[in-house]
């Protein structure tokens, strides 16, 4: 028996809509000296680079992977939400301050474009704490939707806003009861997934309200939205450079497109 268990929230997509996947002739390698050379030496470059044992002798294409997303169109089919004129974005915001207890671990996707499941999950995981005043302090489950979210792709990527359907209209276990299985890139079937829990209970689904899920489009609204309710779901591009990025403030430099990434977002 599956019970289900809705939760009214509010879930913030950014202003563009990104899926994991699709690219073409990317076969150089995703280090070159002469490019991070080229950043760590020119002093209006806000950001130094170096290299990386992961990422030796591997090419752009493979370290794909990693990522997941692009640009494709603005999410017009969403509702926008403005936050209050009177409230004021603080200079310094880290969600872990506020909320220490509620504002779980980043985890790692491995060899599988599932970022998309990652950072939905773990905005979802965290609002919940915040919202339950961490009566429901769970991790919930990325392997649920990427095994069991028809409407996009599992480690072949997803859509952003999909992804917070799944999460309104089906919902997700906790990480529990259905652990991550995909870092390989393989995606076991739903039905594998969607009868008990690894050990043997009864499956329980938690679910975003629909009419919470709502978009922002203004970094002083994302900024003050986080700081007063937690974690948001966001995406951006990923450029070869960025994959050689050691500290500092990131911008694009040089390199061709790899991709995209999406990600959740804790403060400023």
């Amino acid at each position: 028996m599956q019970q289900s268990i809705r939760f009214v929230l509010c879930f913030l997509l950014i202003a563009t809509t990104f899926v994991c996947g699709q690219f073409s002739a990317l076969d150089k390698p995703v280090h070159e000296l002469s490019l991070i050379q080229k950043i760590n030496s020119d002093s209006s470059i806000r950001w130094k680079a170096t290299t990386y044992k992961k990422f030796e002798g591997m090419t752009l294409r493979e370290a794909r992977k990693y990522l997941g997303t692009v640009i494709i169109s603005p999410i017009n089919n969403l509702p926008k939400k403005k936050m209050p004129k009177n409230l004021k974005a603080a200079s310094h915001f880290d969600a872990r301050e506020k909320w220490e207890d509620c504002i779980h671990e980043i985890r790692n996707q491995e060899e599988c474009g599932s970022c998309w499941a990652f950072s939905a999950s773990e905005a979802f995981s965290d609002r919940l704490c915040i919202a339950t005043n961490g009566s429901v302090n769970i991790v919930l489950s990325p392997q649920y939707m990427v095994s069991c979210d028809a409407t996009d792709y599992g480690c072949d990527g997803g859509y952003l806003n999909n992804a917070w359907n799944f999460l309104a209209n089906t919902g997700i276990p906790s990480d529990e009861c259905v652990p991550y299985q995909s870092g390989s890139g393989h995606v076991p079937s739903c039905s594998k997934l969607n009868k008990k829990c690894q050990d043997g209970s009864d499956i329980k689904l938690y679910k975003v309200s629909k009419k919470s899920i709502a978009n922002l489009d203004s970094i002083e609204d994302i900024q003050k939205d986080i700081q007063e309710n937690g974690s948001i779901q966001s995406g951006f591009s990923v450029y070869k450079d960025f994959f050689s990025y050691k500290s500092g403030v990131y911008h694009h430099v040089t390199g061709s497109l790899a991709g995209g990434h999406a990600i959740k977002v804790i403060g400023k």
